[in-house]
């Protein structure tokens, strides 16, 4: 099996990966930046899946399809009656095979394709190919964009259904890279809570989004939060053109949706309110936009919306009549098409930013609660970039078990049916220390010998771990940033040989005591212990 990523990272380049599997070239995707891209590959594709309806998966899916009007596109049918309800690109959106989730079709001979729910967004699908040429056997499993959280218009990814494929290759995204977040529901109270903030004080909030998935989510979250319907105040949120199509379209798919969602829409409008508080409209039209000063107001926009579609909020923004507090709320996965920096200057000075955290992909944990489930032979990590890619990867629990991979756009990456041994046992205890960190100033008051540096103390039961000796064995350990983590690694007497400058510039050697000190603890590690 060969893999070539065309596009990798969705902040730069867009997601593209070229195939080839049981004889036959796959595009898995079709979100790249420029259409000149595709001349990395080999040959043409036999045939294109569309994992979702997000822009950076399929931004030239339709100059591909006028280049190469003959090939098929597949993807569910959902995902593309979603596209086909909210399109507005002035190129018309290519025809595709939809196909249902859970069946396994054959599309080419001896080729056969399979969806199955990925989370995310409503009609997204993990893609598993399988070629079932009798002398090589192969599985390929793509996730695209996954989440194993259910949301209120899609449930989570399927892994059940995923379990028994134990796929030869697995390209999984990384987007958060190692990073951890709390539960949904607390995301979304803080969100709630910032965005109510805001408004008691009068303000105004611009909430970029894309046009399908996160928008709705949002909008349903906040007209039917008590913290918004209780406050007894006169909140509107206003929604621009481009989402207002779009969740029309949600609502002529109603029946797609979860059950708790139908049954809401039998009593009340899915997502508009003109009687009650928090009242949700579409926007007035352009010259009647001074509505917007009246009362506090979120406006839900488009993100990919161009210059010239900001022009008119910029000028009622910098207009007389104007006399509110205006914030911009940039969630972490949604960049704008024209950024803050691009917009007029006296608007810059104006606006004040504010930044939430929130999420609609796996985070670590969840990447590896997947990882161990399907037991791959080869994983492929993509979609975020390198550094997040490469800390991810080197995780002990992926890199000693899996063939881990972190391929740059256009390079070449053969996937051999693989040998490799993969340990069916269960995963090794996480136990863990609680320690204590001391920085230059506090440890000068203490008593003991204790040098002007930051201090970690961990409690001497870690010393009985068989694998202590082995990590503490030259004295000498190695700290590098991992995320938001610290990792600290014991260094084996060859690799003190190397010289110093031939480290990475992030990474710092330390010496490591195990000399038990009064408070019978021992010097050991800061964050993760690689044991």
């Amino acid at each position: 099996m060969t893999l070539i990523p065309l596009a990798s990272d969705p902040r730069q380049q867009g997601c593209s990966y070229w195939v080839e599997i049981g004889g036959y070239a796959v595009l898995l995707d079709c979100g790249l930046s420029q259409i000149e891209n595709l001349k990395a590959i080999p040959r043409p594709p036999d045939l294109v899946i569309c994992s979702h309806g997000h822009w950076d998966h399929l931004s030239a899916l339709p100059q591909f399809h006028q280049q190469y009007p003959h090939i098929p596109i597949y993807s569910t049918l959902l995902t593309y009656r979603l596209l086909a309800g909210s399109w507005q690109e002035p190129l018309e959106l290519p025809p595709m095979h939809c196909l249902p989730f859970n069946r396994s079709v054959e599309v080419k001979p001896d080729l056969s394709l399979s969806f199955f729910r990925a989370g995310h967004l409503p009609g997204a699908a993990v893609t598993v190919l399988h070629s079932r040429v009798a002398e090589l056997p192969q599985t390929l499993m793509y996730t695209g964009d996954c989440s194993l959280g259910s949301t209120r218009f899609c449930e989570g990814l399927d892994l059940d259904s995923l379990r028994h494929w134990q796929p030869d290759v697995l390209l999984l995204e990384g987007t958060l890279g190692t990073t951890r977040f709390p539960a949904r529901r607390h995301q979304e109270q803080r969100l709630v809570e910032g965005l109510a903030q805001i408004l008691e004080q009068s303000g105004v909030v611009v909430l970029p989004v894309p046009c399908l998935g996160l928008g709705q989510e949002l909008l349903f979250l906040l007209k039917t939060h008590h913290r918004f319907t209780q406050s007894g105040a006169e909140w509107i949120l206003w929604v621009d053109p481009v989402l207002e199509q779009a969740c029309q379209t949600y609502m002529e798919l109603l029946p797609e949706f979860p059950k708790p969602v139908q049954n809401f829409a039998q009593y009340q409008a899915l997502f508009w309110e003109t009687r009650l508080y928090p009242q949700v409209q579409p926007l007035p039209p352009v010259n009647d936009l001074e509505f917007i000063a009246r009362q506090p107001a979120i406006l839900f926009c488009h993100a990919r919306a161009a210059s010239h579609q900001w022009q008119p909020y910029w000028d009622l923004f910098q207009s007389r009549i104007w006399d509110r507090p205006l914030h911009l709320l940039q969630l972490p996965e949604v960049d704008l098409a024209v950024p803050l920096h691009t917009w007029p200057p006296l608007l810059q000075d104006q606006v004040q930013v504010e930044t939430l955290p929130w999420h609609s992909h796996c985070d670590s944990q969840s990447l590896i609660q997947i990882i161990h489930t399907l037991r791959p032979q080869h994983l492929v990590l993509s979609h975020a970039s390198p550094t997040d890619l490469g800390d991810l990867a080197n995780l002990p629990s992926l890199c000693s078990r899996y063939h881990v991979h972190t391929p740059s756009p256009g390079q070449v990456l053969e996937l051999p049916k693989s040998q490799l041994q993969l340990d069916q046992g269960s995963p090794p205890a996480d136990i863990r220390y609680e320690g204590e960190v001391i920085e230059p100033g506090e440890a000068q008051r203490r008593p003991g010998p204790l040098p002007p540096a930051v201090q970690v103390l961990l409690p001497a039961a870690i010393t009985t771990d068989p694998r202590w000796q082995q990590w503490a064995d030259t004295g000498i350990v190695e700290a590098r940033w991992q995320g938001e983590d610290i990792v600290v690694r014991g260094l084996s007497a060859r690799e003190l040989l190397k010289p110093v400058d031939q480290q990475d510039p992030h990474r710092i050697r330390i010496q490591a005591s195990d000399a038990p000190q009064p408070s019978e603890r021992t010097w050991g590690s800061v964050g993760t212990v690689d044991g």
